[in-house]
């Protein structure tokens, strides 16, 4: 009987995302949780430019890939990210304003999106829904000039409802990128880092909230990346050993984005000891790296069994392959 229960409920759920339109809408990014100590810089403005080759932003694939996906309060992507991208900074501390839109006057530093995709990948009505969140931009400041690259997967099996996804699948891994493009904006331009009774601060927040399960258990890892101290990397460890997919996946990305220049082993370790698809995330902090030793890894994946098997694989890899 119970089979023929969870049959009957993943068929209505299969009806439920073949040839239907499903709108969603994307929460305000939560605010900032780390401040930086010694900011000395004048009111700056960003300019946001979008050069995407590919201006489709809500992608379905496989058993979407005939569903209408659609973010109703989220019409230009690139504008939505500048706006998040200022709010992120100004709560770090760090005074960026948006320049104005069609202004001929200089601006102090320009953004250009080269890629920008939320990518949703759903097998079967049986089956969890995966998201791929995909960003590559260039950020320049006088002759200061970097290219970021940022990924986070996340997957939700819905139950009731498919409305069961928009946290899990859509606000949080664009909140994750919002917050991983502005650290990563702070260690091109700035290299602004959180004092000694920041970190700490920041340490006890991850230590006493991040738990199995929670929806909120990613931003104190995610802040602790973008603390942009190292002495926050023996925590972020900690977590990436934890039994909870959500829980090393944050931590693992946190890891990429506070720079794992001497963490290539632990993250091949990782890469190696997780389930298949959460493999993705140690292959995205090894991007991070950057190093030759990164890069060759990539290749080798680009050409593993792995890469045609997991679409978040696929994704990430090429992504960071393209730098």
């Amino acid at each position: 009987m119970a089979r023929i229960v969870l049959w009957l409920l993943g068929s209505i759920m299969a009806l439920g995302v073949s040839g239907c339109s499903l709108k969603y809408t994307v929460d305000e990014p939560p605010a900032a949780g780390v401040r930086y100590q010694q900011v000395k810089v004048q009111p700056l403005t960003l300019r946001m430019v979008d050069q995407r080759s590919d201006v489709h932003f809500m992608v379905g694939i496989s058993g979407l890939e005939r569903v209408s996906l659609s973010l109703t309060n989220l019409d230009d992507p690139v504008a939505w990210l500048g706006q998040a991208l200022v709010r992120e900074l100004n709560g770090r501390g760090v005074p960026v304003r948006l320049a104005v839109g069609g202004s001929a006057a200089p601006a102090d530093i320009t953004f250009t999106v080269k890629r920008f995709q939320l990518i949703n990948h759903r097998a079967s009505g049986f089956s969890a829904w995966e998201s791929y969140t995909l960003l590559l931009g260039q950020v320049s400041m006088g002759e200061k000039s970097c290219l970021i690259p940022s990924f986070f997967f996340n997957s939700k099996l819905p139950v009731w409802s498919m409305d069961e996804v928009q946290k899990p699948c859509i606000s949080d891994p664009l909140a994750i990128t919002v917050k991983e493009v502005a650290s990563k904006v702070n260690q091109c331009l700035f290299q602004y880092a959180a004092g000694p009774d920041e970190l700490q601060r920041l340490v006890s927040a991850a230590q006493s909230t991040v738990k199995p399960d929670s929806p909120t258990a990613c931003f104190p890892l995610i802040d602790l990346g973008g603390s942009n101290n190292p002495v926050a990397m023996p925590v972020l460890q900690q977590f990436a050993n934890a039994g909870d997919s959500f829980v090393h996946n944050c931590a693992v990305s946190a890891i990429g984005t506070l720079g794992a220049r001497d963490q290539f082993a632990f993250l091949d370790e990782r890469f190696e000891h997780f389930a298949a698809n959460d493999r993705v995330m140690p292959l995205k902090a090894i991007g991070d790296i950057g190093d030759k030793q990164a890069l060759e890894f990539l290749r080798k994946v680009q050409v593993s069994p792995l890469y045609t098997e997991e679409h978040g694989v696929r994704y990430c890899t090429d992504l960071y392959l393209s730098r």
